[in-house]
Formats: structure tokens, sequence, C-alpha cells
């Protein structure tokens, strides 16, 4: 059983800074970036994690890495956390996503079933999400803690799963690089403890 679920965005990478939309292509990290990725591992010591579970992007694999060489543990990757595919859109700056398929967004965001063009819908991404915690909350025993590394859209989808939550809901949750977000259970449910935590982000330097 996970008794405390630490979910954290990887760190900001170039797509990230000029707005385009990565899905399952990947981008390095931003000089920026790294720096958060390196402050965030040191945080993430003292909530004494138990395992830690990566998306298989390299963005979110390479944050991984940092974490576990602060924390000893080894990164276990698992492709159901990767970020939403985001199809014929990845590449493409969410601007000229709204400007040029401007009807099909509108049906990827308020329905939640609606795919992006050759990709995947917020529906299909909270399932894949929950299969994912539910292996990880299968394979560990008792009392896990662990820590998993995955990307934005991801982590507010499964957000709405974990606190029972409508998927449309997970617009109103932000998510920025290198947060820390726990979760802690109570009585058979989670209950969000810490949301899109980036305190951390002035501990080291660049």
């Amino acid at each position: 059983m996970i008794e405390q679920l630490i979910l954290v965005r990887h760190g900001e990478t170039e797509h990230n800074v000029r707005g385009i939309a990565q899905g399952w292509n990947d981008s390095g990290f931003s000089e920026v970036g790294a720096s958060q990725v390196r402050a965030l591992a040191l945080r993430l010591r003292a909530f004494e994690p138990t395992a830690l579970y990566t998306s298989t992007l390299q963005r979110a694999w390479a944050t991984a890495e940092a974490i576990g060489r602060e924390t000893g543990l080894s990164p276990i990757g698992l492709d159901d956390l990767r970020e939403m595919n985001c199809g014929r859109w990845e590449g493409m700056s969410f601007l000229k996503v709204r400007e040029d398929d401007a009807e099909l967004y509108r049906q990827w965001i308020s329905d939640p079933e609606a795919c992006c063009p050759g990709g995947e819908s917020h529906a299909g991404l909270r399932r894949r999400m929950e299969k994912a915690i539910a292996s990880i909350a299968a394979g560990n025993g008792k009392n896990v803690r662990p820590i998993v590394v995955s990307h934005a859209t991801a982590i507010r989808v499964i957000t709405t799963s974990l606190l029972e939550l409508s998927v449309q809901s997970a617009r109103a949750f932000a998510q920025d690089n290198a947060a820390i977000n726990v979760f802690t259970r109570r009585g058979g449910r989670f209950v969000l403890k810490l949301w899109n935590d980036t305190t951390h982000y002035g501990a080291v330097k660049s």
C-alpha cells in the first residue's frame, strides 16, 4: 500500500521555455532546468522515500537519475508514466495549435474522451496513469513511500483520480517544472498535503 506518494515534474526543458508541445518527444534541460533538478534532488532526501519510479522519456529519466544520486534509490522506468501523447501537435507551439486547430483544440479541452489528432485524450491519459499507480502500489508490499517523476499534464490528470474529481478539473491545477506534490493516505483515500511546491528553486545556484 502506498502510505505517501510524491509526484514530481521534470526540470525545465528548452521546449518548455519556447512553449512547444513535447508530448512523447523530448528536449534537453535549459540552464535553469538543470539547476532546478539539482535543488529538487537535494530537497527530496528529507521525505525519506522508499522507491523511485519515472516516466521513460529522457527529461523525466534525467530528473530521476539526479534524485537517485541523492536518495540512493535506483530509478524504475514505467512507460505508463509518460506525458500525454500529443500526436500531430508535438513539436508545435501551443499558440499555433490554438490558431491552426481551434475546433479540435476546443473539443480536446472540453470532451475528456476527445483525442489529439493522432494522440491521446485526457480520459485515456487518466486510465494509463491509474494503471501506473496501481502497479506501483501492488509491487512494493506495505507502507511504501515512492517518488514518481512524470510530466505536467500527466500529474494534473492523475491528481483528479487520486482526489476523486472529474478529469476536467485538471485544468484548475497548476504544475511548474521540478515541482513537488505530496499525497498521504488517510482513511482509505488520498489527501493532498503539498501542491506545486518549488521553494527549493533557490537552494542551488547555476
